[in-house]
Order: C-alpha cells, then sequence, then structure tokens
C-alpha cells in the first residue's frame, strides 16, 4: 500500500531503507523521545526490522519526500499491535533529518497513515504514547487525539524508566473531523 499527500510518499519499507534507518535512528534528536538505547547497533535495528516483517499485526513504512524529479527518503512510520477492523498503534514515527521538522511533513505522514488506519484497516480505534515532554504531543493533539492517561514507568532506556501519556482516536472522533 502505497500512501500519497501533497509532499510525500509513504510506502512500504525495503531492505534498502535500513541504512537510513540506522543513521536516523542513532542520532540524539531522534532517540530522545523513543526507547531506543544509545548506542543501537545495525543488528539490533535489523533484528527488530525483520521480526516487525514477520508479524502480522505490525507493518513498516519509509517516508519520502516529493521534490522535482525525484524523492528522497525523510522518515519512517511503524504500526504495531494491529487488529483489522478493531484498533491498532502508531509504534513509531519521525521526521529524521532535523531540517525537515516544522514544515509539515510531520502532519502530513500522521493524516497519510491515520486514513489508512481508519479507511483502509478500519480501524475503530488508533493509539500511541510519547515520552513525556515530547513536543509531538501538540501536533497529536491538534489532530484530534485524545489523552487517556499516563503509563507510568512503562518504557525502558538506556537502564531508566520513563512515564509515557497514552493517546488515542476513535472513528467517530476521526470521521467528525476528517470525513465530509
Amino acid at each position: 500500500m502505497i500512501l500519497e499527500t501533497n509532499d510525500l510518499i509513504i510506502r512500504p519499507s525495503e531492505w534498502e531503507d535500513l541504512k537510513d534507518f540506522y543513521v536516523w535512528e542513532r542520532l540524539p534528536e531522534v532517540t530522545e523521545f523513543f526507547s531506543i538505547r544509545d548506542g543501537q547497533t545495525m543488528e539490533d535495528l535489523v533484528r527488530k526490522y525483520v521480526a516487525d516483517e514477520k508479524d502480522p499485526k505490525a507493518e513498516q513504512f519509509t517516508i519520502l519526500l516529493r521534490e522535482k524529479d525525484s524523492t528522497r527518503k525523510i522518515g519512517r512510520i511503524v504500526l504495531a499491535d494491529i487488529e483489522k477492523g478493531w484498533k491498532g498503534e502508531i509504534w513509531r514515527i519521525y521526521i529524521g533529518d532535523k531540517s525537515l521538522r516544522g514544515k509539515g511533513y510531520g502532519r502530513q505522514a500522521m493524516e497519510a497513515v491515520m486514513r489508512y488506519c481508519f479507511d483502509v484497516l478500519g480501524f475503530e480505534r488508533l493509539y500511541l504514547d510519547h515520552y513525556t515532554g515530547n513536543p509531538a504531543g501538540k501536533l497529536y493533539l491538534s489532530l484530534g487525539f485524545r489523552y487517556e492517561g499516563v503509563l507510568r514507568k512503562n518504557c525502558r532506556k538506556n537502564g531508566i524508566l520513563y512515564d509515557v501519556h497514552l493517546m488515542s482516536m476513535l472513528r467517530e472522533e476521526y470521521e467528525a473531523l476528517f470525513e465530509e
């Protein structure tokens, strides 16, 4: 399944994308709000990628920016806990190049993946979580996600436990905001 927006093409991830994921997922500005441990190895990344590829409840996407006559990879999306016709989680989403943040690409990617989840996979519930202080929380609120609570000490990174804020959107909320 390929998702498209004005500026982006979002396609299933391919083996060759791992080189870019590896570079991005070693950047502090990417990993700051994820449970990706410092010093993640390529082997760690490959192991998780392969496990998700085999998992029928996971899907992985690469975000590409449309440019004049080409595209370039700029980010990643991973869906997890997929139960078609019911629910799923946006487990990871990021724009890897910090200079491309704040330009609306994250919003476009979120809207495209939300559309896919509700309109194609038939979700009744889409959820995600984020670390305390993650500025993406403001984006999620602006898209209509609602806070459900705090999962205290729910994520571990580098041996430290972190609280995460659980957010969700229900089908009727999505339709009220995005369907015409």
